[in-house]
């Protein structure tokens, strides 16, 4: 696939991801806006506490969908800019991406910004890196390019 047609794929993604994450109402003027922040600053809190109630539908949506939705970042960020095509400079984007959703849900009122959002963001987006780099090897290999 070209890479324009990556870069629309990333686009399309983007997209997406913008209303799945921010595509609701926030701030209630009736409440005092530091009253409505949403905020878990502690490293697993989130995550045990789905995991408890696993295999419920709210456990199985929060922390495998905060794992998928991110596999698709890992997977065309480097296909769609190839100076992300090394682990840690996908790595370091990745994860400056989703803090970068973390903190706009926070001060939006558009979600909650959870520490538990960003460990589970940054393993699905490895997750799509890992594929991104074996099917590209295996292509390579297939055309003699090792």
């Amino acid at each position: 696939m070209k890479k324009h047609k990556w870069k629309i794929l990333f686009v399309l993604y983007s997209a997406l991801m913008l209303w799945l994450l921010f595509d609701r109402v926030g701030y209630d003027p009736t409440i005092p806006y530091w009253d409505q922040l949403k905020y878990n600053l502690v490293p697993l809190h989130t995550i045990r506490l789905f995991w408890r109630i696993w295999p419920s539908a709210a456990a199985i949506i929060n922390l495998g969908g905060n794992v998928i939705m991110f596999i698709p970042l890992g997977f065309l960020l480097p296909r769609a800019c190839p100076k992300l095509n090394k682990f840690f400079r996908c790595f370091f984007t990745c994860a400056l991406i989703i803090i970068l959703v973390e903190v706009t849900q926070l001060f939006t009122l558009l979600g909650s910004c959870d520490i538990d959002d960003l460990i589970l963001n940054m393993a699905g987006s490895t997750l799509g890196f890992i594929m991104h780099k074996m099917i590209k090897t295996k292509r390579a290999h297939r055309r003699g390019d090792h």
